[in-house]
């Protein structure tokens, strides 16, 4: 009689030993999911910190007497007592429609920066690069 028991005390602790090692590998893979969503969310707090940083230096150099200046000049053109503002204007060839904006045609070429008017204010109607023979 005494097989049976021994028999069935070896099941039993089968059984319980393959339930336990069940339940440790669910456990070890949710810790592991776990773990990867921890260290994303890190990344992500440390890119919302550095990002947090550039905000506060861009509100920094807002609020400073320096950004106030190169607005007013660069937006507004307004310049200090005893200094001229000059804006180059595209010379314009044929009729801007409305709502076209600073574009031009000028030559074949659509001046469209400030750059292309002053070259083509100092060297004259000039071929684009990829337009050239």
């Amino acid at each position: 009689m005494k097989a049976p028991i021994a028999q069935f005390v070896a099941i039993i602790a089968l059984t319980l030993s393959i339930f336990l090692i069940v339940d440790f590998g669910r456990r070890a893979a949710a810790n592991y999911r776990i773990q990867r969503e921890a260290d994303q969310l890190t990344q992500e707090v440390e890119a919302a910190k550095r990002y947090q940083t550039r905000l506060l230096a861009q509100r920094t150099y807002a609020a400073s007497d320096l950004y106030v200046e190169e607005v007013a000049r660069r937006d507004l053109k307004w310049s200090k007592a005893g200094e001229t503002v000059v804006v180059v204007q595209p010379t314009l060839e044929e009729p801007v429609a409305p709502g076209q904006g600073v574009q031009a045609q000028s030559g074949g070429r659509v001046i469209a920066t400030p750059q292309q008017a002053w070259l083509d204010l100092f060297f004259g109607k000039t071929v684009p690069l990829d337009h050239a023979p």
